[in-house]
Parts: structure tokens; C-alpha cells; sequence
């Protein structure tokens, strides 16, 4: 069960969007907020979050250098990550599932689409994030019209 989320997102847009789906989704789930990969490392080492949503595209630190350094690090590397991009470029999407993405999540920019995507993640089984990453690393990309 997913009680608490890490956004890592520095567009203040999509931090918007995502707050606003997760009020309707689940209000009860504590959403942190940050707006680079520094600021990321640096909340991880005083509180775990049951899912990461991780930004390719930020300052100071991307998206694929946190994730790296995440699966690094023994005390990180079992936290489902789910990268975010508005890029359907496959070398991208291919290379976050290598760094070890359990989820590739393209940005949608309709708030409908993007919410619907965030309510089917939270369906799934987060207890078993492999898996999860095991069927989806098929597909290459999660949206809500696939």
C-alpha cells in the first residue's frame, strides 16, 4: 500500500497537476515535493517514501543520475522509481529502464490523461515493483491510451 510519494519535478506546472490528481486520487497520501536531483538525494537520507516519481529533465542533478546513484546505494536500491518525460524518444525511454526505472511514464499535457495514468499506477501491486517493471519494460512506455 502506498502511504507516502517523492515528486521530483522542477516544472511548478506539473507539480501543480500532479498535487491536483492526488488530492482526487487519494488525499490520505502524503506527496513531498522537490525540485532537483541535490534536493531528491538529499531528502532520502532522512525519510523513505514508498514511490518515487523521478523527472528525467532536472537541475544540479537529472533524472538518470538520481536514479543511478539510487540503485547504487543498498539502503535506496528496492524504492520503485517511475520516471516521468514529456520525450517518447526510445533511447530515453530504453535507458531509464537500464538504469533501472520500474516504470517509464510519459508526461501527457492534457490533465485528464496525466490523471488517469496516475490513478491505474496507483492500482497496480507496488509491493512487487520488479514485476511490475517485468511487464511494462515490454511495452516501453506507460499511458493511459495504450
Amino acid at each position: 500500500m502506498i502511504r507516502s510519494i517523492v515528486f521530483a519535478e522542477d516544472d511548478e506546472d506539473d507539480q501543480f497537476y500532479f498535487r491536483e490528481a492526488f488530492h482526487e486520487i487519494n488525499s490520505e497520501i502524503r506527496v513531498l515535493f522537490v525540485s532537483n536531483g541535490n534536493q531528491l538525494m538529499q531528502l532520502l537520507k532522512n525519510f523513505l517514501p514508498d514511490l518515487i516519481f523521478l523527472d528525467l529533465e532536472m537541475p544540479y542533478k537529472n533524472g538518470l543520475e538520481c536514479l543511478v546513484e539510487l540503485r547504487n546505494n543498498p539502503a535506496l536500491n528496492k524504492l520503485p522509481v517511475i520516471v516521468l518525460s514529456s520525450t517518447m524518444r526510445p533511447a530515453n525511454i530504453q535507458t531509464s529502464y537500464e538504469m533501472g526505472a520500474n516504470l517509464f511514464l510519459h508526461k501527457s499535457s492534457r490533465y485528464s490523461e496525466f490523471s488517469e495514468c496516475l490513478k491505474q499506477i496507483m492500482m497496480m501491486d507496488w509491493d512487487h515493483p520488479e514485476l511490475i517493471r517485468k511487464q511494462h519494460c515490454n511495452d516501453m512506455v506507460f499511458r493511459s491510451f495504450n
